[in-house]
């Protein structure tokens, strides 16, 4: 069938709502990527389906991303920007961050992709990171940063310290933020943990570098918590560092 035809157009498209449902075995077949790919030679397919096809090439590419598929993506990227996005604004490097395909992040960054875009959702491929430690190493690395508002931040560090999502705060940890961030209180993470009684997460925080200094809009510091509730376990973990008036952590 010409690729210029009413019946190719449909397919092209059918082709792309379908992608999510083709296995790994039919993404690297050879009968697949001849098809992709002679659809997508420029000479063959008129101004209409070619820019119906620059619209779909991008969840194409992501499709790839999920399915870990080199080669086809190799043969799309030579068709598109490889930091163009689809409707929602991801693109393939968003996808390969989300989904932690490590690999592909860097094939994906080796061919141009840029680690700053936001999606429509305002999210960079470094916040679509989470929990994948390698991938943020990574993306920090090459300097990405967090464009994110610090309150944002806060407020995903506090919620990490009430459930108890250590993953969590590695990454945060690891994305180089600062663990100081507070709420629309001026509490912060360490205020929580304190709250919370539990030595252990305070202890995790001062190793991330958060500090117990830091005032709320009370005036009060997660260092006032601990004494105004007598937490002995807690106050330790501060002493000498943040309660000498001589040492400088103190000053």
């Amino acid at each position: 069938v010409c690729p210029c035809t009413p019946f190719s157009y449909i397919l092209i498209i059918n082709l792309a709502f379908t992608r999510s449902r083709l296995n790994s075995a039919q993404l690297l077949s050879v009968d697949f990527r001849s098809r992709l790919k002679f659809k997508m030679h420029p000479s063959s397919i008129n101004q209409e389906a070619r820019e119906t096809l620059a619209l779909l090439l991008p969840s194409f590419a992501c499709g790839c991303v999920e399915n870990n598929d080199f080669v086809s993506l190799q043969e799309i990227l030579q068709q598109m920007d490889v930091n163009v996005g689809n409707y929602d604004g991801f693109t393939a490097i968003h996808h390969a961050c989300q989904n932690g395909k490590f690999d592909m992040v860097k094939y994906l960054m080796s061919k141009g992709a840029t680690t700053q875009l936001r999606n429509r959702f305002d999210c960079t491929p470094f916040k679509h990171s989470n929990r994948h430690f390698n991938i943020i190493k990574i993306l920090k690395l090459k300097g990405a940063t967090i464009t994110l508002a610090p309150l944002r931040i806060a407020m995903d560090l506090i919620k990490a310290v009430k459930t108890a999502d250590y993953q969590l705060l590695r990454a945060w940890y690891l994305a180089g933020v600062n663990m100081d961030y507070g709420d629309y209180n001026g509490r912060t993470a360490l205020h929580t943990a304190v709250r919370n009684k539990d030595p252990y997460m305070v202890t995790i925080l001062l190793e991330y570098g958060a500090v117990p200094l830091v005032k709320d809009i009370w005036g009060r510091t997660a260092l006032d918590e601990a004494r105004i509730n007598n937490l002995s376990s807690i106050l330790k973990l501060f002493h000498p560092r943040f309660t000498d008036k001589h040492h400088p952590a103190a000053q």
